[in-house]
């Protein structure tokens, strides 16, 4: 009996040993010292944060966080390069394609320039149609009638209502878009413009609109003051300043440039400069910055003698441009880019920047190549991923290049 009671007695004492109270630890980090980490992690890790509380998913969520993380990305981290690649025939049929943030270029031997590789293939639910642009980590894409924005590092998407014009007769098949951003009210607007044409291939009507991105977003007419004359943008928008410029046809053989400002929404005809005698269905021409200005250039002759020329705007409102500036670029550079339907040159998003590649693209490895007008010289090689296998049967492609940070931007719907 003893001996029960002094083993009960031994069993509680063990017990009463194991059973040790830790003392409860919290841990309290201010906002504003939360504020100054968050923005320096990486987008995958802040993503996964949002699990920890309510309070770090709206943090972590907000517009404000969100303007942080795209100041510090864009001081702290690399650049990512891509290229979307569309079928013009079958819209369907499309490809974007990336560089990595792990991937050091290499340094090509024939002129000591970087080679970058775009070997990640973005496969993405929500990624399809026309290509519109991108946009501080952003991408817009239009569906038809849709324009659907996509978010690549969160992979969140939202496709925005259908636009349904006033006047313009329906179906709608003339439809054009550009995704902006207006810095002041910190707004991201998707601009529209929708027209219609008669038999003898006059601009009848156009109609112009904006959405909001945001809650509930929802069309509504531009706030301009000035009526713009009905026209239909022919070549795909640059931003200068959080100005669109677009190239455009007003009536049937005049060809202008369109200014689209994203804050005041005010429109603004240019007359291209008449020495250029650009028509843009015709003419190898096309607009990009430069040094911080809106420019027109003009290639016919870079084939022959390596040479393009440019005019830059002066006075946008009085269609003023400065006298014809011819850039002579490296004749064998791009007559090797070459095909028998000669070499296409496209402006970046960058100042001073151009993309030179042959028209038709060599679905196996395509090439390109990145010139700096300002420096004089070719600064990167793009080489791409084989893209055979989405595009084996097609002949035409739209072919877009540009570079971007990451965004954890939520898309709210």
């Amino acid at each position: 009996m003893r001996f029960s009671f002094r083993l009960a007695a031994e069993k509680r004492e063990r017990k009463r040993r194991k059973t040790v109270v830790k003392p409860e630890w919290k841990i309290f980090i201010p906002e504003n010292v939360l504020m100054e980490i968050l923005p320096r992690l990486p987008a995958k890790s802040l993503m996964r944060f949002k699990c920890v509380s309510k309070l770090w998913y709206s943090y972590i969520s907000s517009r404000y966080l969100t303007n942080l993380f795209l100041k510090s990305s864009l001081s702290a981290q690399g650049r990512r390069l891509f290229m979307s690649f569309v079928d013009k025939e079958m819209h369907y049929n499309y490809a974007l394609v990336s560089s990595s943030h792990e991937t050091v270029p290499v340094i090509s031997p024939y002129d000591s320039v970087p080679v970058f590789d775009l070997d990640q293939y973005l496969d993405m639910r929500g990624i399809e149609g026309c290509f519109v642009n991108a946009l501080r980590g952003l991408v817009c894409f239009r569906i038809g009638t849709r324009v659907r924005i996509c978010n690549l590092t969160t992979r969140q998407h939202v496709t925005l209502p259908i636009l349904r014009p006033i006047t313009v007769a329906k179906p709608i098949d003339n439809v054009w878009n550009y995704f902006g951003h207006d810095p002041v009210h910190d707004e991201y607007k998707v601009f529209s413009t929708v027209w219609e044409m008669s038999e003898e291939e006059r601009v009848v009507r156009s109609e112009h609109h904006v959405l909001v991105l945001g809650p509930e977003a929802s069309w509504r007419n531009t706030q301009n003051t000035v009526t713009p004359p009905p026209h239909r943008p022919y070549s795909q928008g640059i931003s200068i300043n959080n100005v669109l410029y677009y190239g455009a046809w007003v009536d049937k053989n005049r060809c202008v440039v369109m200014s689209f400002d994203m804050r005041s929404e005010e429109f603004t005809l240019i007359e291209l400069p008449l020495e250029a005698g650009i028509v843009w269905n015709t003419s190898p021409a096309n607009l990009m910055n430069y040094k911080g200005k809106l420019a027109v250039f003009e290639y016919s002759s870079v084939l022959n003698s390596g040479s393009m020329d440019l005019w830059v705007v002066k006075d946008a409102g009085k269609s003023r441009w400065s006298n014809k500036k011819t850039i002579v670029l490296p004749i064998f550079q791009t007559r090797s880019l070459a095909t028998s339907n000669g070499v296409l040159i496209q402006a970046t998003n960058h100042s001073c920047e151009i993309r030179l590649s042959s028209k038709e693209i060599n679905i196996h490895k395509p090439h390109s190549v990145i010139y700096d007008l300002e420096k004089n010289k070719i600064t990167r090689h793009i080489q791409v991923m084989n893209l055979f296998d989405s595009f084996c049967i097609c002949k035409f492609l739209d072919v877009t290049f540009w570079d971007d940070i990451e965004s954890i931007m939520y898309l709210e719907t």
